[in-house]
């Protein structure tokens, strides 16, 4: 494995490199965006040489903090939703973030360490409202968080599952986090006190979805988002990656959540109500014709097809708000491999 470390002023792009050593003797220098522009200078994949790009800041003596309180001050205000255009740059702007795109309460030690997982295609609009609630929303539960964003890249049909694993392997190469948010970027929540933090059992968030009349659509479902830790998350090995096509990848996990034992915790349907932003479906995610199919095989398939099978190549750069995974799957891998 490669890796390399840079010192900067600050932690935006454009900021000055003054140094960037790689372990073979490279040196580079230059603007931050220049070396982030070298397209697979971060990369977390099968069969890719790994990068990691760290930056300094000022350390933080976790220790000397006092643990923020359980019920964080001022919890249950009533949320507003904010529904504006925005551009990623003024959301920069407004929410500045540490390095490495990371938030965290002033004052307190988090009783979290979050990674929101963002499965993404072509949904900008989208995608800057959710950030522009999400963001205080998640400073208001004084949660130390980073988010990431999990792009498929270069058309095909988009597999939701195979984002989740990417952004999630990505994200737990990067950190020690604690827990896993995996969220759509259509449905914003509705209510502070819908805690991101994880349980026993993996959590569904989501349970009163406005997409639905706030109801579940049905008993078993385990759409939206959820909240997992990395443990749970590796115990059922992840999300399915065989699910090219709307639907059929939150069915598979909630059978696998069942497999091992465990049980997929509801949120109340008070503390789970979420706005969902309209939207036409995508013609690159037509629904799955081929997921009852797949049913039949979730159990015996689980332990090695998931996570651990995970065949794409991420190239990750940073946008001072976000941690942004452009990933490119093997689609010829997953045609030859996934059995119907």
């Amino acid at each position: 494995m490669t890796a390399f470390s840079g010192f900067v002023k600050r932690s935006f792009l454009g900021t000055l490199i003054i140094g960037v050593v790689f372990t073979g003797g490279i040196i580079f220098t230059g603007k931050l965006e220049q070396l982030l522009s070298l397209r697979n200078i971060t990369a977390q994949t099968v069969h890719t040489t790994q990068y990691y790009l760290t930056t300094t800041q000022t350390p933080v003596d976790k220790k000397s903090l006092p643990e923020c309180p359980e019920t964080p001050p001022g919890i249950n205000e009533p949320l507003k939703l904010n529904l504006t255009n925005i551009t990623l740059d003024e959301l920069q702007r407004k929410y500045p973030s540490h390095s490495g795109e990371r938030y965290r309460p002033e004052g307190c030690r988090s009783r979290v360490r979050l990674a929101v997982v963002i499965p993404y295609r072509d949904r900008e609009q989208h995608l800057v409202i959710l950030l522009n609630n999400i963001i205080p929303f998640l400073n208001k539960q004084q949660a130390d968080f980073t988010i990431y964003v999990a792009e498929q890249m270069h058309g095909g049909i988009f597999n939701r599952g195979l984002m989740i694993n990417a952004g999630v392997d990505a994200a737990l190469k990067a950190d020690n986090f604690t827990c896993i948010v995996i969220h759509d970027v259509d449905l914003i929540p509705e209510t502070s006190d819908n805690y991101y933090r994880c349980q026993e059992n993996p959590l569904h968030l989501s349970t009163a979805s406005a997409k639905y009349g706030y109801k579940l659509p049905y008993a078993s479902y385990a759409g939206g988002n959820i909240a997992i830790s990395p443990s749970q998350f590796r115990r059922i090995n992840g999300f399915s990656n065989w699910y090219f096509g709307w639907g059929g990848e939150d069915d598979d996990f909630e059978i696998r959540v069942k497999t091992v034992g465990m049980r997929l915790k509801r949120n109340p349907k008070r503390q789970g109500r979420y706005y969902a932003i309209k939207h036409e479906r995508d013609k690159l995610n037509p629904e799955n014709q081929k997921k009852s199919l797949l049913y039949k095989s979730i159990r015996s398939r689980m332990k090695t097809e998931g996570l651990s099978s995970l065949h794409c190549n991420t190239t990750v750069s940073h946008h001072g708000i976000v941690t942004w995974l452009n990933i490119a799957i093997d689609k010829q891998y997953y045609d030859s491999t996934i059995k119907y």
